[in-house]
């Protein structure tokens, strides 16, 4: 186990492997300062090694001034090293400790220290399917830790990932960007989060060949919210800008849903007069797929679209801005831009860098896929982009897939130097902000140490169902973690789902418009009128609402550009010693000052509302109420979304 004083900025680690080795003596000599101990941090350390005799020696120096306390351990002829340090933090109430572990031979190709996920609550690290929060409902088994697929067999992790996580006792962990890093949650309900590192059976680049290391930093602070500010400081950045402002006031309205593959050009003008006719106002027309003849054309189908600049024209006459659906990858129908690519070394190659490597996404078994880690294949799809908003007049686009789980099974990118295949996410994300960096109405579903641009990132797409499953109950917590690993501009997903499986159930996509009310943005595919008149009517008063907030969205944003706050916070961000507030999980904060707790349990005409300290009106009901308290049985009608402001 480990432990830190108290109080104190003096070190003092006992690490306690699984096999029972107690690896530092509480008499060693150069440790000093108090003994009243507080335990924040329990698991099982050095997994897996044999527990044989080491060394201890204080490894702080004259080259290490950062360092306030250092130990190191070798054992085993050295085969291992360990070496744990506190660096000295002029934040007070804060202590952080890191831990590295280093083989120095190929004899130990693996570590993996796990942690006790029981004692306290945890958030953080990236989007699962089945998305709980607090995350230790979560069950993930060991996986690499890059960005994934989510609905993939086994199951990765999602698009939008950090290697951060906080728990409700004030203490983080975040691990370097370098390290093959593995990470399990919960795994077979063994209420623990792993961290493995391993180059074996890996998507990890061990370019130089070098042996494996682990690294990761502890931190210690009063409380969840003083360590999460702390790790928001100093490990993730913030955003330098806000996106395009209409985004947060009015509705983006996409084909997808609804029309799936079937899109053509009269249907999304029929589509768009039909948004106008019942009284929607909107941010922009999305055209999903599929606009193209052949995948990677980068070209309108001219059967489906045989005026496409006319359409435009019209769109843009109807008040509507039009932006694309892209993606990365070429498909070997696409003869022309296939030459192309290869003829500008676009592609992501084989291992022997000759040839591009073939890969299969969603839509297609046998395809190429653009390297933006090269300077040729950004500039050459940046390009095809500039040629879609001059010959069209397009305005941006919707950038999908881009996680590493689409890059051939055998690859090598353009970059030299990366350990972490996730800097394919990371670049293609920053391509797409470079596709419209003066207004920035794009958006992309990858993020990846990229928490600096300002452009919306989109959840996970949504299923057409209730419950924890990728469903409405996921929406929250979701926004909530998105939010904490540092994009504040979350874009969730369509209201009502995908609708995969068909319209959605009536009430749930009442429900879902309503708890998107308050969420940075709002995206509509499946429309209220294929339902009745009534549930027209709640999505326009739900829009209006949504439009009468949205100077206040507006706000937050840039308050992220400065403090690297979430628009959307959970409640424990007001009251972080609040038991009730640190697991509420149906309800959330918008900036300090607006409580919501929307309606998301089938046929539920009431629910329990938590308030947190303070005097809230009761914008429903116009009554004054005073937290922390608990409202039970809270009525709400279909049509009510219960919501609070906080009074001064």
């Amino acid at each position: 186990m480990l432990y830190i004083p108290s109080g104190s900025t003096t070190l003092l680690l006992l690490i306690q492997f699984s096999v029972g080795l107690n690896l530092l003596p509480a008499d060693a000599e150069f440790l000093s300062g108090p003994l009243n101990q507080r335990v924040f941090l329990k698991g099982e350390f050095g997994i897996g090694l044999d527990p044989v005799a080491g060394e201890f020696r204080d490894c702080l120096t004259e080259d290490t001034e950062s360092q306030d306390s250092c130990v190191e351990y070798a054992y085993d002829g050295s085969k291992v090293h360990l070496t744990i340090y506190e660096a000295l933090n002029e934040t007070a109430d804060i202590n952080c400790t890191t831990v590295i572990w280093e083989a120095e031979d190929c004899t130990v190709d693996a570590f993996q220290d796990c942690f006790d996920l029981t004692d306290a609550y945890w958030y953080g690290g990236t989007l699962v399917r089945k998305q709980y929060w607090p995350i230790e409902g979560t069950s993930h088994d060991l996986a690499p830790y890059v960005t994934g697929n989510v609905a993939g067999v086994p199951p990765g992790y999602g698009g939008v990932l950090e290697r951060y996580w906080v728990n409700s006792d004030g203490m983080a962990l975040h691990v370097d960007w370098e390290v093959p890093l593995w990470v399990s949650i919960n795994s077979t309900g063994d209420k623990r989060l792993c961290f493995k590192a391993q180059y074996r059976d890996s998507p990890y680049f061990n370019y130089d060949d070098s042996q494996v290391w682990l690294k990761y930093t502890v931190c210690q602070a009063n409380d969840v919210r003083q360590v999460h500010d702390y790790m928001t400081a100093n490990y993730l950045a913030k955003p330098v800008d806000i996106p395009d402002e209409r985004l947060f006031r009015y509705p983006i309205w996409s084909t997808w849903a609804q029309y799936k593959t079937n899109i053509t050009q009269s249907l999304v003008l029929e589509f768009a007069a039909a948004v106008s006719e019942h009284g929607f106002s909107n941010s922009q027309l999305e055209i999903d797929d599929r606009w193209e003849s052949v995948y990677g054309d980068l070209d309108f189908d001219p059967v489906k679209f045989p005026d496409p600049r006319g359409m435009v024209e019209t769109l843009d006459a109807m008040g509507y801005r039009t932006t694309l659906w892209v993606h990365p990858f070429v498909g070997l129908a696409s003869s022309a831009a296939m030459r192309e690519g290869m003829q500008r070394r676009a592609f992501v190659t084989n291992p022997a860098r000759r040839l591009p490597a073939l890969t299969s996404w969603w839509a297609d078994h046998t395809a190429m896929i653009v390297d933006f880690t090269s300077i040729n294949g950004r500039d050459w799809f940046s390009s095809r982009l500039r040629d879609l908003q001059t010959r069209y007049n397009i305005s941006s686009f919707k950038f999908d897939a881009g996680e590493t789980n689409w890059l051939p099974d055998c690859y090598a990118l353009s970059v030299s130097g990366v350990r972490n295949p996730s800097v394919y996410s990371e670049t293609y994300a920053r391509t797409a902000l470079a596709a419209d960096s003066h207004v920035r109405h794009q958006e992309v579903r990858v993020g990846a140490r990229t928490q600096d641009l300002p452009m919306f990132v989109r959840m996970l797409d949504k299923d057409s169902r209730w419950d924890y499953n990728n469903g409405l109950e996921t929406v929250i917590p979701h926004a909530l973690n998105v939010g904490l690993i540092g994009y504040p501009f979350v874009l969730p997903d369509m209201v009502g789902g995908n609708a995969y499986g068909g319209l959605p159930d009536r009430e749930l996509f009442v429900r879902w418009a309503e708890l998107n009310v308050f969420l940075p943005s709002v995206q509509y595919s499946i429309v209220p009128w294929q339902f009745d008149a009534e549930v027209v009517e709640i999505a326009q008063n739900m829009s209006r609402l949504h439009e009468s907030y949205a100077e206040t969205l507006i706000d937050l944003a840039r308050e992220s550009t400065v403090t690297g706050a979430p628009i959307v916070r959970p409640l424990w961000w007001v009251a972080p010693t609040d038991p009730v507030a640190l697991t509420v999980d149906s309800e959330f904060l918008v900036g300090n000052d607006i409580v919501v707790a929307p309606v998301v349990k089938k046929g539920a005409r009431s629910r329990d509302v938590y308030l947190p300290s303070g005097r809230w009106l009761d914008a429903l009901r116009d009554d004054v109420v005073t937290g922390p308290r608990w409202l039970v049985g809270y009525r709400a009608e279909l049509n009510e979304l219960p919501y609070f402001t906080r009074l001064a």
